[in-house]
């Protein structure tokens, strides 16, 4: 697979793994699709066969983790309801939030170069990192630090694998855009073996080729985008450079076209950034090319990644993977210079290009639609780039009700410049981090599921009237349920044995209820 910037600027031996797809469904069974050290693994849980297991509490224990995901997951979907009802109806209702059926338009340009949003793959024998401690077991929990522990939950027990298949300092592969897309991938599934989830590969099925085939991003253009004076490019011509893992799925990001055809199609050696469309949000990718077209016949004093081209599906012209950007050398994102240590003049510079750049959209009828810092970037010779035209807003940094409006990029903007003047004092409210502690609050940005249904009793969110159903209660459900009135085998309790698992549900629910 492809070689990251981090294999090339570091030495260490920390497992990172990147998610490109998780999921669940109705009956609590989930996927993980990782690509862990540029090795792609895909591992599905099943609650139906970790429960067949006389050894329980791993099972209990992934119950309670895909329990607090979805309940997480609902808590938010109410709060993003009540927010985009105060959107007015003639305006396109979409967030930025991560969710298994929704991605950010907006990508980051920069290479992992800290990785610093992957999840943690423990070396063979090392324990995984635990969640913050909670006060009470039913203290609410975001949903994308509930993902996170499910998912590195489940990475945990590959640790045994990983050390051997993908070890941290193993020799990278160059590959294509197309063989990083189409590598080979290892299927397992969880099993309880000996007290320990236990990872079981199976063999590789048209079924699951799909699953695998479906995470190609694709998307047909409008005619009119066909018929645009821009090279088609092969994604076996494509040389993957780098990789990006913000925001979520990881992706293919700095490419190198490496074809020896003609000029007319691209030239040769020359590297571009790869976004790659989301299928779910076609406006938004429409909104994108057609802002850079517009831009690139203004002459106006703004520095954007121009569309240099397009990565064909197959040998399609009507389907593509992707847009080909201008690379930007060496980028950072500008939020990682909010800070007091970062040369006052510089900062000074950055903020009055960010309001210049603006005003010269503005004056020109073009709303940027998603300001905030994430999407200026600074590359190596310090000049401030203006990023992401597919519209929508981020919490925080533009109110629902003004996005994608002037009112909302001048909100944007004001925040920016305030948090250049003066990052001490105005970060906080955006929820930016100190370096120290960007490794941990980072992951709240990692992709989790959309939320679903479920028919599991332990999960049941209806209440009746006057009762709240906290998780200890649903706890003891799942062991009546599973523990039922004959052994956990299915033969026929003794009394003695009755006595056992009663005394045990009681001093389980007793500990939860003290906890």
């Amino acid at each position: 697979m492809a070689q990251t910037t981090t294999t090339t600027t570091t030495t260490t031996t920390t497992n990172k793994a990147h998610t490109l797809h998780f999921s669940y469904d109705n009956d609590d069974s989930c996927a993980l699709t990782a690509l862990i050290n540029d090795v792609r693994f895909h591992i599905t849980v099943d609650p139906k066969t970790l429960q067949k297991s006389s050894e329980k509490p791993l099972y209990y224990e992934y119950l309670d983790k895909i329990s607090a995901l979805r309940e997480a997951e609902e808590r938010e979907e109410e709060l993003a309801e009540e927010r985009e009802a105060k959107v007015p109806s003639n305006k396109t209702k979409k967030t930025d939030r991560q969710g298994s059926e929704g991605k950010d338009s907006g990508v980051d340009v920069s290479a992992d170069n800290d990785e610093d949003d992957d999840e943690y793959v423990p070396d063979d024998g090392e324990s995984i990192p635990s969640a913050p401690e909670e006060a009470g077991e039913d203290v609410d929990q975001d949903s994308a630090s509930a993902g996170l522990e499910l998912r590195n939950w489940i990475l945990a027990s590959l640790s045994p694998i990983t050390a051997t298949s993908a070890p941290p300092n193993r020799e990278p592969e160059e590959s294509t855009l197309y063989e990083w897309y189409h590598g080979p991938t290892y299927f397992y599934t969880l099993h309880i073996t000996s007290g320990a989830l236990s990872p079981t590969l199976v063999e590789t099925t048209p079924e699951l080729e799909a699953q695998i085939e479906a995470l190609v991003p694709r998307m047909k253009v409008p005619k009119y985008m066909q018929d645009y004076k821009l090279p088609w490019l092969n994604a076996n011509d494509l040389s993957v450079q780098s990789e990006v893992s913000m925001p979520p799925p990881a992706h293919p990001g700095q490419v190198l076209h490496t074809s020896s055809s003609s000029s007319s199609s691209g030239g040769s050696n020359e590297t571009y950034f790869f976004k790659p469309v989301v299928s779910e949000q076609p406006d938004s990718v429409k909104r994108e090319i057609n802002i850079l077209r517009k831009l690139d016949k203004l002459n106006v004093d703004i520095k954007f990644p121009r569309l240099r081209g397009f990565v064909a599906w197959a040998k399609s012209k009507t389907e593509v993977m992707g847009l080909l950007l201008e690379n930007i050398e060496a980028p950072t994102p500008l939020t990682k210079l909010l800070k007091a240590s970062v040369d006052e003049e510089k900062r000074r510079v950055w903020s009055e290009k960010s309001a210049a750049y603006v005003k010269m959209l503005h004056d020109n009828d073009i709303i940027w639609g998603d300001a905030k810092a994430d999407n200026f970037m600074v590359d190596a010779h310090d000049e401030l780039w203006i990023i992401d035209f597919g519209g929508s807003y981020t919490e925080g940094w533009v109110d629902p009700e003004i996005s994608e409006t002037r009112e909302g990029d001048d909100m944007g903007l004001e925040k920016i410049q305030r948090a250049l003047e003066d990052p001490d004092r105005n970060t906080v409210d955006l929820g930016l981090v100190d370096d120290d502690e960007e490794e941990v609050e980072a992951q709240v940005s990692e992709q989790s599921s959309s939320v679903k249904e479920t028919a599991s009793t332990l999960f049941v969110t209806e209440k009746s009237a006057g009762e709240e159903v906290t998780r200890s209660e649903k706890r003891k459900r799942a062991i009546d349920e599973v523990e039922g009135e004959d052994g956990v085998d299915g033969t026929e309790s003794t009394g003695e044995e009755e006595d056992e698992r009663a005394e045990k549900k009681r001093k389980t629910v007793q500990e939860e209820d003290e906890e």
